[in-house]
C-alpha cells in the first residue's frame, strides 16, 4: 500500500538539518538515498553533520515514514520515474528533477549546472519550506511566466 506523501513537520529534523540548510521534505529522496545521507554524515557534502545516536535515529525513522516511494499519487510523486537502483545522495541529480529544471539551463544558456547550484531550492520557490514547489509559485522574477513560455508542459501539474 505504501504511504501517501503527506508534509509532515517533524522538530528534532528541522532542528537539526535545518539549522544549515532548508530541512528538505522527506518525500524528496527514497528511503535508501536518505540511508547512504545519514550512514555519512561525518562527511555531509564537505562538511561534518553528525549526531547523537538518538537524534540520528529518529531522524532516520522520519524520512523512512516519508521518503518518497513507488506509487505516490502527489506531484512530488514524479520524481521517482526513471530512479535508478543505486538512486543518487542529491535531489537534483534525480533524472525527474533533471528533466523537470532542464528549461532552466535553456533559458541560462548553459549546458550543465555546476553542483549545489540548484540546491537551494527556496532561491526560486518561495514555498519551497511548506514542501511546495509548484511552478507558479516561484519567486517573482523566475519561470516560464517570466521567459514568455508556457507556464507549464505538463497537464497534470497544478496546485500542489
Amino acid at each position: 500500500q505504501g504511504n501517501q506523501y503527506r508534509f509532515v513537520r517533524d522538530s528534532i529534523y528541522i532542528e537539526e538539518c535545518g539549522a544549515c540548510h532548508l530541512a528538505y521534505p522527506p518525500g524528496l529522496l527514497p528511503v535508501k538515498s536518505w540511508q547512504g545521507i545519514m550512514t555519512g554524515l561525518e562527511d555531509h557534502f564537505g562538511d561534518n553533520a553528525e549526531l547523537d545516536e538518538e537524534s540520528s535515529t529518529h531522524i532516520m525513522q522520519y524520512l523512512a515514514q516519508y521518503a518518497l516511494e513507488p506509487g505516490q499519487q502527489t506531484r512530488i510523486g514524479k520524481l521517482i520515474r526513471n530512479i535508478p537502483d543505486n538512486p543518487p545522495l542529491r535531489i537534483t541529480e534525480l533524472p525527474a528533477f533533471i528533466n523537470a529544471h532542464e528549461e532552466i539551463a535553456v533559458r541560462m544558456k548553459v549546458e550543465k549546472f555546476e553542483t549545489g547550484f540548484l540546491s537551494p531550492c527556496a532561491d526560486c520557490h518561495r514555498t519551497a519550506a511548506s514542501s511546495i514547489f509548484d511552478k507558479e509559485l516561484l519567486h517573482p522574477g523566475y519561470g516560464p511566466k517570466v521567459w514568455g513560455g508556457p507556464t507549464t508542459n505538463d497537464p497534470d501539474e497544478g496546485s500542489s
